[in-house]
């Protein structure tokens, strides 16, 4: 009976079992000396057993360090625990952060601070400001500092930010906007840096569900913020101070201690790692699952200009910059309060349901986000593409026919759900595909995601002045139709950038496949 040496499925005399994306284009990993053996002895028969058994593609389907060995599934299991922990609180907080403006622009602020013309995407813009200035140069850091205490002391930060808020009297609005642009330039690391973490540890079959739990942490911040607004609004309402403005101290008290756990929690990368929690083992192990996949495993590099002019050879930098600022800009349909103002204005629905209907499509979008993710992992990570149209279509279908406006309102609600269910799953299978493709060039993966995450921000500098203006509330015709296009051309850039992704993997398939295997099978 013949026996299997099972390592992540690379090839064995045995048991030929190469997959295209084990192939990097630059190299071919090969049978440099592992840093520990996580390697497993599995005989034909137990081989069978696996495929046969439903109940093991079960417990394979929910969690991916089934089967692999022990070392490697205790590594998964702290590595889960510590760095999902730390990346979704962070990421909650950062981004119940960002829309709690929303939130009290429709709780008080605007009354408050007299919001009556585009006081409101002036906020938003300096926000964005901040977060263009910011993304580059913070994310160039990475290769050169401890990023624990890098991410760690931006949450603090920025929760001493969100506090000072409260200080702003009515008639200083201008204080509002400096603050905003604080917040944004201190949170525009923290996104595409935790990004950059996930692919640094996860392979292309375990990356989508890691990227998913993170992005949808940041979506409960939408089902969060509504109700505890409302609980604040009856808690607070005969306080000194107005309701919207508690908002803010909950943000802030929530943050401080986010952020020291981040300190203590987030592992680094696996070639620069110093966390208290992993042993020696689970360092080399971490290590050789990298080596494994053909991954670059030194991340203590230095930019340079020749580095940097290079990453512009490939297709990568040019595409999914555009697939994401789709996404991105078009997530406005119902990240401006349009879902809100339309039960506020046109419904007359009184703030418990206006603040908290928004939280039923986030909670739908947060189920189907994980599922497909789930689903994405299990069939190899490499349905990207599939899901990622999954996002434009809806979209496109729902702002066309809010656009038109009058519409049943039972539709009118349908469409809603059209527009906010899918936006919790775009961003996770965007940054997954980066990852999977370009892990055999770490900085090069690091460059890509900053910039992908940095040209949405460009457009949504001043894009929304003009097509989400608050007069037009809440019908919002000329954002609903910018939308259905931008869609449009979101869906385009998805296969194209699958057309490239099959012709580089064929490429390497007829010249590199054989070749390794020819390698593998001479030893």
């Amino acid at each position: 009976m013949a026996n299997h040496k099972n390592s992540g499925g690379l090839a064995t005399k045995d048991n030929v079992s190469i997959t295209q994306d084990e192939i990097s284009h630059d190299e071919i990993s090969q049978s440099d000396t592992p840093y520990i053996d996580i390697s497993l002895d599995i005989d034909e028969e137990e081989v069978q057993r696996r495929n046969n058994s439903k109940w093991f593609q079960v417990k394979k389907f929910w969690w991916d360090g089934t089967g692999k060995h022990p070392k490697e599934q205790q590594y998964l299991m702290k590595l889960d625990f510590f760095l999902l922990t730390s990346s979704c609180l962070g990421y909650f907080i950062k981004n119940l952060n960002q829309t709690n403006v929303t939130t009290a622009f429709v709780n008080g602020m605007d009354e408050y601070y007299g919001m009556n013309k585009n006081q409101y995407n002036y906020l938003l813009t300096m926000f964005t400001i901040g977060y263009i200035i910011g993304q580059i140069p913070s994310n160039m850091l990475l290769h050169k500092i401890s990023i624990r205490y890098y991410l760690g002391g931006l949450e603090i930060f920025w929760a001493f930010l969100t506090l000072i808020m409260i200080a702003v009297p009515s008639h200083k609005i201008k204080a509002l906007y400096a603050l905003r642009f604080l917040s944004g330039f201190t949170e525009s690391a923290y996104f595409p840096c935790l990004e950059y973490i996930l692919g640094a540890h996860y392979s292309k079959d375990e990356v989508s569900k890691r990227s998913a739990w993170f992005a949808i942490s940041g979506n409960l911040s939408g089902i969060v913020s509504g109700p505890l607004q409302q609980a604040i609004i009856k808690r607070f309402s005969k306080s000194g101070m107005p309701p919207f403005k508690w908002m803010f101290v909950f943000d802030a008290v929530i943050s401080f201690p986010i952020g020291i756990y981040t300190v203590f929690a987030n592992p680094n990368t696996p070639s620069t790692t110093n966390s208290w929690y992993f042993t020696e083992d689970d360092k080399k192990v971490g290590l050789e699952r990298r080596r494994l996949i053909g991954a670059e495993i030194n991340t203590k590099t230095n930019y340079s200009w020749k580095k940097v002019k290079s990453f512009f050879n490939t297709w990568h930098i040019y595409v999914f910059p555009i697939v994401f600022l789709c996404y991105n800009n078009s997530c406005a349909a119902i990240g401006q309060p349009t879902f809100q103002t339309w039960l506020k204005l046109t419904l007359k629905k009184p703030s418990s349901v206006y603040n908290s209907y928004p939280s039923i499509i986030s909670g739908v979008g947060i189920a189907m986000a994980l599922l497909f993710a789930y689903l994405n992992d299990y069939l190899g990570g490499r349905k990207n593409v599939w899901f990622v149209s999954g996002f434009f279509v809806p979209l496109i279908i729902g702002c066309a026919l809010l656009a038109k406006w009058n519409i049943p309102i039972g539709l009118h609600y349908l469409c809603y759900f059209l527009v906010g269910v899918p936006t919790s799953w775009g961003q996770p299978f965007i940054f997954s595909w980066i990852n999977r493709l370009l892990y055999h060039n770490d900085m090069k993966r690091n460059f890509v995601v900053v910039v992908t995450n940095t040209l949405p921000y460009v457009t949504g500098a001043f894009v929304p002045i003009f097509v989400w203006n608050t007069n037009d509330k809440p019908e919002y015709f000329i954002g609903f139709s910018y939308t259905a296009a931008l869609s449009a051309l979101g869906l385009v850039a998805t296969f194209v950038a699958h057309y490239l992704t099959i012709q580089d993997e064929n490429g390497v398939t007829l010249k590199d496949l054989e070749s390794y295997g020819s390698t593998e099978f001479s030893k």
